[in-house]
């Protein structure tokens, strides 16, 4: 009888057998198999068991079902295959358990055999495990050399080897141009479009209360763009490993989280426009030459800017924004960087004409405000998204994680 292995070659594992017809998988305890686990939805998926074959078909769960590294809706199940349900890791069998094997206890423990977040940057998920160091790891925190005459994977902090956590399929990687236009939708497939209106209605609470509490508002509008940077960074890292939907938002309840990207968020402004800014500061005001100093300035902020926020993201900490890593990556990919360049400037640019008509076109209290606020958020996404492509399509060009 097909069965599936919960936290696989563990001494935490157990077994769940499944029955010939539909088995829903999930939080409820109106489940045929309920797992309670704060990572799994109320109804996660279910598992049909016919004489075709078995087929896993996903019900609309918040952090998703995957095959293997693959996030899927509906797929058939093979023998030895990974399923991973939020951070719940089991194996698909299709041979009958021996007897007296099966342990199935009421709930799954809080900590799976494999967490769905790289321990380093918890914005990408894990796709490796360190045999010495333990943990999940991306691909930003292995090396890739031969051994033994085939590639393998090595952890960047301790050199030892890596297992992968689910088949190790590379997919084939598409031209940047071609997927563009799904930068759009992006914000809208899947659970995107609820995540984007809960940001909407937090970002508009804070407006108003800027307005009725100046300090108390500024406060929160710090922690906002704070809190927005950190959420920016999870969508462009996100994308740049290949994932077809929006992260969730960060946990509002690890404030520590938001004042690292909040000032690595600032650090990228004033490192990219500098030239600018030291123009504006020391030029001598009645200078002919200060204004077009000025705007040179600028543009090149505007150019510099999108690669710099980008390797920053990657590799999480501001020495990226060494100019010798940021141009040479700029001239390893000149076209695709400033068609991504024009986008992100078109989607700003409308992100200003929609604040600026906004008020005139809508004269009735708080709607404009509504609306700037699900506007901004939405071309934001797109932005950090078409970033996050860039990456995903161009990184064999960049060759930023090479061991």
């Amino acid at each position: 009888m097909p069965r599936l292995t919960v936290n696989p070659d563990t001494a935490s594992a157990w077994v769940i057998e499944l029955q010939p017809g539909v088995n829903s998988l999930g939080r409820g305890e109106g489940n045929d198999v309920p797992i309670e686990h704060a990572s799994v939805s109320s109804a996660h998926c279910q598992i049909s068991v016919t004489e075709a074959g078995v087929m896993l078909k996903d019900l609309g769960s918040v952090n998703g079902t995957y095959l293997g590294e693959a996030l899927v809706e509906e797929a058939t199940l093979l023998p030895g295959q990974l399923i991973r349900l939020g951070d719940v890791v089991m194996r698909f069998e299709g041979d009958a358990s021996p007897a007296g094997e099966r342990a199935t206890p009421a709930t799954v423990t809080n900590q799976p055999s494999i967490s769905a977040f790289c321990k380093s940057h918890p914005k990408a998920v894990a796709r490796y495990r360190c045999t010495t160091c333990g943990g999940g790891l991306c691909e930003l925190c292995v090396n890739t050399r031969m051994s033994a005459g085939r590639p393998t994977k090595f952890c960047r902090a301790c050199g030892s080897e890596c297992a992968p956590l689910f088949d190790e399929v590379e997919p084939e990687t598409p031209r940047f141009a071609p997927v563009i236009g799904g930068a759009f939708s992006y914000p809208f497939k899947h659970d995107g479009l609820i995540l984007l209106l809960a940001g909407t209605v937090f970002y508009t609470l804070i407006d108003l209360m800027s307005r009725v509490v100046p300090l108390i508002g500024l406060i929160l509008m710090l922690f906002g763009t704070g809190y927005l940077v950190c959420y920016m960074q999870r969508i462009l890292v996100a994308s740049a490993m290949g994932e077809k939907r929006m992260p969730d938002w960060p946990d509002l309840s690890n404030w520590s989280e938001v004042f690292p990207p909040f000032f690595q968020f600032l650090g990228t402004i004033v490192f990219s426009f500098a030239p600018a800014i030291l123009v504006r500061v020391f030029a001598p005001r009645d200078a002919a030459w200060a204004d077009w100093a000025y705007v040179g300035g600028v543009i090149w902020g505007c150019f510099y800017f999108p690669m710099a926020f980008t390797a920053v993201a990657m590799f999480d900490t501001l020495g990226a924004l060494n100019p010798w890593l940021i141009l040479k990556s700029i001239l390893r990919i000149p076209g695709a960087y400033l068609l991504a360049v024009g986008l992100l400037l078109a989607a700003y640019g409308a992100g200003l004409m929609g604040d600026h008509f906004l008020g005139q076109l809508l004269p009735i209290p708080i709607l404009p405000v509504v609306i700037s606020q699900f506007l901004g958020l939405y071309l934001i996404t797109v932005e950090m998204h078409i970033l996050g492509l860039l990456y995903w399509t161009k990184k064999a060009e960049l060759g930023w994680f090479r061991g």
